[in-house]
């Protein structure tokens, strides 16, 4: 997939907040990751256009992917996995020894997708999502948990 991605700095992060509104509903906990010099953004694009974003912190032991997404009207395309692969090369590269994402109880395709990917199941934040009232129900399921996917590098 021919994309590249362009750091964004924490003083253009309100190029990303489009894409980035879509996994976060928090808009000021967006802005705080953002913006507060322990993550680091970056832009996709493709063709001249941003097609994804993702937010990371890095850490020798253990880095973690904060936000990863791709525009609505292009996801299901492989532009998540291609970002997501990128990023667990450029960790692999910087000698990361393992990588978490986080995501919700009840994303069900997100836990296949990470899953898919090489990551395995380490544990819940339990009424991590609790902040968000009314709770959100998805397919009947309440959203209250967080599911943390850790990605290991093989020694």
């Amino acid at each position: 997939m021919d994309m590249h991605w362009q750091l964004v700095t924490p003083a253009d992060y309100l190029a990303l907040w489009p894409l980035l509104h879509d996994a976060d509903e928090d808009d000021e906990r967006i802005r705080t990751l953002v913006t507060d010099g322990q993550h680091t953004s970056y832009a996709w694009w493709k063709e001249g256009k941003m097609v994804g974003a993702v937010v990371m912190r890095w850490e020798k032991e253990c880095s973690e992917i904060e936000y990863i997404a791709v525009a609505e009207q292009l996801r299901g395309h492989g532009y998540g996995k291609a970002m997501l692969a990128q990023m667990l090369a450029e960790a692999h590269l910087r000698g990361v020894h393992a990588v978490i994402v986080g995501t919700d109880n009840t994303a069900l395709s997100a836990i296949a997708f990470y899953q898919k990917a090489g990551f395995r199941m380490d544990h819940v934040r339990p009424d991590f999502f609790a902040y968000i009232q009314p709770p959100i129900i998805n397919d009947g399921i309440p959203l209250r948990d967080m599911l943390v996917l850790r990605y290991a590098f093989d020694k």
